[in-house]
Order: structure tokens, then C-alpha cells, then sequence
């Protein structure tokens, strides 16, 4: 058992007030419902019954949820919302307190409830509450924006701090943020939900993208009595090599000693069309590359001629600069520090997340804010703010130090998931191909440990995970990024229907590159095109004949078998590693087994 007591006093717990909160400056968005194309509620005679409230709205801020085992809650306020331009329908809007100083907001509709909570993620290291009732107006995301579900979500237990992360000075909130928030929240949500509409929801659903996802995933590792299904969106799982390795890595590879920038934002452009010049999938008619792993793009095909550096090539020394960045974090002796580099195809995420705006420093860029954080305060249970982010970070003994004192917080890397199927839990996991902030390759990797462990015949009854092409972190690209996977994850969920083909479009005024929100832009009206996607590693093809532009004239194709096992340096995606830990407001201990 590590004993906590000494040395990691638990500072007095501050029921933090809701004042404003920055815009998400995270791994992109909480919930992966900003994704969501228009699709129509389940057919006459499947749905659930609309449930009515018991009593008034305003009742609900009167009502002790004190006793709640495990997550005493308190509601601070209790609004009733009318249906405006902006909501589609009336809800009742709640927020309180979980746990402590887990802040929440729930909405409960008043006359359109049937029977169904969905409790939304939060990306980077949230310390926010951003409840968005779902898509922008014209998504028209059926189980969301009709009304018929409760919707929940908190901020992990801390208020934002600001680039330096000092909430993460006290133990308990590392705690809260690592593993418990989502997991207490959902028992207050659903005793909330039980006490307004006089009944328990029928079904249970989280949805979360980035560390969004990481919690979605976490959810049903640690706590598969939770959620019926959950949807994880480019997951922050492996957390711990993600923001203190991969992530800090790339934030020193465009910069030299004295601080000059060596890839200059203006040439990022450049190379991204070079690279979809040569990789494109011609089998696809839309630009977009269906597996980078596919394409051996050598950015020295676009280099300067010796001694130049013009705008429409790259000099040497910019080649070895994007040649890190697809590489991904190395050790010295070349051992990989995550599961995969950069994917060919994301570089139009680069600008601001590696390489710098015209002007800017290294301390602008994301991946500096987010390493920076995690080496210096979230990483460490004592913090070090004079932490540097350099070369001598990058070895397999740090990654593995890092790993054995805090991975068991943060990581969601646990592949054996028997106990979640076995009540029938059903889980989607998805990510873009383009994902310039996550590399796709480590979702690959977590669905071969998870296969290797589970077997393929137990996986497929309850996994499936989906692979976009062209598309950025969390939604957005110059891909067909709009899409739906909640409704499939409900009629599997619900009605037993395994979920095939998604099919994911693309509108004309969708597809900027503003990750940094996650929010998708508002669209309406008819596609320019789109394109079916199959679970992997099942790809599509044109089939030849019709509208190149719709979904229906391209066919399913099975690619050459390939092995997704991938070789680095950290630990192994297995049981065993997680921490549960508890305190007693004085002292905090934390051990290897569930309490």
C-alpha cells in the first residue's frame, strides 16, 4: 500500500463558486455528440414511454440527496427553462455539488422524458461545467435534441486554473479528476433522476471525447455497473505517456536552442496538400487518405534545393523537424515512449498545437501548455514547478516512474472488460484518422490488447470501434467529419441491432479546423457528399457505378490482415495497475486493489 499520510496533506475542500470559465484548452471537446448527423428517433413501437415529473422543478432545491452512499450531493439551484430558439424544449436545470466539490448540471426535461440519462465527458483537464444540450442548431441529433433524454455532466472536481494546473497540488483533486468524478456524479445523477421522475432511468449512457473519452473508457473498466453504453471519442487513455512524453515531445521538436522557430506556420500548408497529393485513397473520390499507416510520405520529396529555403519547400532541417513529429516520442536508444507518432494527414492541426503562430513561441503552442501542466503539477504527487519540458525527460525509466506513481490515476489502458460486457454493457469507440492531438494509433493498439485478452468471438458482441478518415480530433477536418454514433449505440444497447456502416458526411460550411472547442460548425441542408464508414478494419471502395458523391455507391473491402500489436517502451495494456485510493480529509492512501 502506498501510504500518502506524511507527505500529501488533503487540503480543505472548497465548494468552488461557478464563476467564468476559459474555453476548452484541453484535448478538444468533452462529448462526441457535436458530431451527429440528422437521423430520425427509433421506429413506432421501440421507443420508451415519455415520463412525467412528480413535482415542480423548483421542489427539486429542497431535497436532501445527503445520503446518497458513496456520493452525498447537494443542489444548489433548481430552474425551470422554457423552449426557446435555443432549446428545443422546457427542462429543468440543475447544478450542484457531488462528493465534495464536484460541481455538476444536470437537465431534466419536464414533458418529454423517456426514461434515458446520458452523462457527458469533459476534454483536457476540464475544471469546468459545459453542459450543451447537444449538437448546433441544424444537426438535428435525434436522441438529444428531442428532449427525451436527462443530460449530465461535471467538471472532475476542480475549478480551471490557468495554464499552470496548481489545482493539481492537492491529492484528492488528482483523484477526483483521475478516476471518481464521473463515477460519483453518475450515482447523484441517477438518484436525482429517481426522485424527479419517480423512477430510475431504464438505460444509462456516457459519452465523452478526448479525455472526454478517457473517462468514457475508464468508466467501463472501473465502474461497469455505471452505463449501459458508452461512446469514447479519440480517448486520452494512455494519459500518462500522452501529455508527459508524446505530447511535451512534440513541443520542443520546431524549436531550436535559443528559442527560433524551424517550421514556420506558413509551410504547414505546403506539406499537408504534398501529403494528399501522394496519399489520398483514390478509391474514396474525396481527398482523404483511409488508413495513413498505407502512405510512406517522405517530406524530403518537397525539399529546398541545397542552400535555399523558398515558401514552397522545405529546407533540411524542416524535414527532420515533420520527420520527428510523424515519428512520434523517442527514448535515446529509439525506443518509442507512445503508441504511435503524428498520422500522415493531420498536419492541418499542426498551427498552434506544434508548430507556432507567425510571432508566437513555444509557450503558445498546446502541446507546451498541456506537457508543461502535466510534468509540473499533474503528473506529481509533489508538485515541481521549475519542471523543465526537454531531451532529458524522454527516457523509459522516467516513462516508467511516471507510469508506477500516477498511471494507476489516470490511465484507462485496463483491456479486460468481461465484467462490463457480461451485464450486457455495449461500448463504440471512435477516432479521426487526421487526429492532430491523440495519435490514432494508440486506439488501434487498445483494441488488439483488448481482443488479445477478451478473444475475438467475446469483443465482437459488445465492442466495435470506428476510424474516420480525414478527419481531426473530435470532429472538424477536411474529411466527411459529420456523423452519428449515439443512436447506433443505443438500438445495440436497447434492441440488440450490432451496428454496421455509419455514414459520415460532409456539409460545406462544416470542417474548420477549431478543435480546440471541439465544437463542429452549424450545418444544414444537403451534403456535398458522403461516405460510408465500417467498423475496423473494414475500409469502403467506389463500387464503380452512380453518384461518386453518395454513400451508396461505395462497397465494403477487407484490407490485407496486419499486426496492430505495437512495440514501446511502457508498461503493457493489462490489469493490475490501477490505484484506489482513499482518504479521510486529513491524509490520503492508495493502494493496488479496490477498497
Amino acid at each position: 500500500m502506498r501510504s500518502l499520510s506524511k507527505t500529501l496533506p488533503v487540503l480543505a475542500v472548497l465548494l468552488l463558486a461557478a464563476t467564468g470559465c476559459s474555453s476548452q484548452n484541453g484535448n478538444g471537446s468533452g462529448g462526441s455528440t457535436a458530431s451527429a448527423t440528422p437521423v430520425a428517433t427509433f421506429p413506432a413501437g421501440q421507443n420508451l414511454p415519455v415520463t412525467l415529473p412528480r413535482f415542480d422543478c423548483a421542489e427539486l432545491s429542497g431535497r436532501d440527496f445527503g445520503a446518497i452512499v458513496d456520493a452525498p450531493a447537494s443542489i444548489s439551484s433548481a430552474t425551470r427553462i422554457a423552449a426557446s430558439g435555443s432549446n428545443a424544449f422546457e427542462y429543468c436545470d440543475v447544478k450542484g455539488y457531488v462528493g465534495g466539490q464536484i460541481r455538476f448540471e444536470l437537465h431534466l426535461p419536464t414533458t418529454t422524458y423517456r426514461g434515458r440519462y446520458l452523462q457527458q465527458g469533459c476534454g483536457g483537464y476540464c475544471g469546468m461545467v459545459d453542459l450543451t444540450m447537444g449538437p448546433p442548431a441544424g444537426s438535428g441529433c435525434a436522441p438529444v435534441t428531442d428532449g427525451s433524454l436527462v443530460v449530465g455532466t461535471d467538471d472532475q472536481g476542480h475549478g480551471d486554473t490557468g495554464g499552470a494546473e496548481v489545482w493539481a497540488t492537492d491529492p484528492q483533486l488528482k483523484v477526483d479528476f483521475g478516476y471518481r468524478s464521473e463515477h460519483v456524479f453518475a450515482l447523484a445523477a441517477k438518484a436525482i433522476v429517481t426522485a424527479y421522475y419517480g423512477a430510475a432511468p431504464k438505460y444509462s449512457y456516457y459519452d465523452g471525447c478526448s479525455d472526454g473519452g478517457r473517462e468514457a473508457l475508464m468508466e467501463a473498466q472501473r465502474y461497469p455497473g455505471d452505463f449501459d453504453g458508452v461512446l469514447a471519442g479519440a480517448p486520452a487513455f494512455n494519459q500518462t505517456a500522452l501529455n508527459g512524453f508524446e505530447e511535451a515531445y512534440l513541443s520542443t521538436v520546431d524549436f531550436r536552442p535559443d528559442g527560433s522557430v524551424i517550421l514556420p506556420a506558413a509551410k504547414v500548408d505546403v506539406l499537408h496538400t504534398a501529403v494528399l497529393e501522394e496519399c489520398a485513397d483514390p478509391g474514396l473520390n474525396d481527398g482523404t487518405i483511409q488508413d495513413p499507416r498505407d502512405c510512406e510520405f517522405d517530406p524530403a520529396s518537397i525539399g529546398c534545393a541545397a542552400g535555399k529555403d523558398n515558401p514552397d519547400c522545405l529546407t533540411s532541417e524542416q524535414v527532420d523537424v515533420v520527420r520527428k513529429i510523424y515519428t512520434g516520442v523517442v527514448a535515446p536508444d529509439g525506443t518509442h515512449l507512445y503508441t504511435g507518432g503524428e498520422p500522415i494527414g493531420s498536419e492541418g492541426q499542426w498551427v498552434g498545437l506544434i508548430v507556432p503562430h507567425d510571432g508566437k513561441g513555444r509557450d503558445s503552442t498546446f502541446m507546451y501548455k498541456i506537457g508543461a501542466g502535466f510534468l509540473r503539477w499533474v503528473g506529481r504527487w509533489q508538485a515541481d514547478p521549475k519542471a523543465t519540458v526537454d531531451s532529458s525527460v524522454f527516457t523509459v525509466a522516467n516513462l516508467r516512474k511516471f507510469q508506477d506513481d500516477v498511471g494507476g490515476l489516470y490511465d484507462a489502458t485496463d483491456p479486460d472488460l468481461h465484467s462490463f460486457a457480461a451485464r450486457g454493457g455495449k461500448l463504440i469507440h471512435w477516432h479521426g484518422w487526421s487526429d492532430g492531438y491523440i495519435p490514432t494509433v494508440g486506439s488501434i493498439t487498445y483494441r488488439q490488447a483488448l481482443i488479445d485478452t477478451m478473444g475475438q468471438a467475446a469483443a465482437d458482441k459488445f465492442y466495435r470501434l470506428y476510424l474516420f478518415p480525414g478527419v481531426f480530433h473530435c470532429g472538424n477536418g477536411y474529411g466527411p467529419s459529420t456523423f452519428d454514433l449515439l443512436t447506433p449505440l443505443m438500438e445495440w444497447t436497447e434492441h440488440g441491432k450490432s451496428p454496421g456502416a455509419v455514414i459520415a458526411s460532409k456539409y460545406a460550411n462544416a470542417g474548420g479546423s477549431n478543435a480546440m472547442t471541439g465544437a463542429t460548425a452549424a450545418v444544414g441542408g444537403t451534403p456535398e457528399y458522403s461516405r460510408p464508414v465500417y467498423p475496423y478494419p473494414r475500409q469502403v471502395a467506389y463500387a464503380g457505378t452512380g453518384n461518386p458523391n453518395v454513400a451508396g455507391s461505395y462497397s465494403v473491402r477487407d484490407p490485407a490482415p496486419r499486426d496492430d500489436h505495437y512495440k514501446w517502451g511502457g508498461n503493457a495494456f493489462a490489469s493490475g495497475y490501477q490505484q484506489w485510493c482513499v482518504g479521510d480529509g486529513r491524509t490520503l492512501s492508495c493502494a493496488r486493489h479496490k477498497p
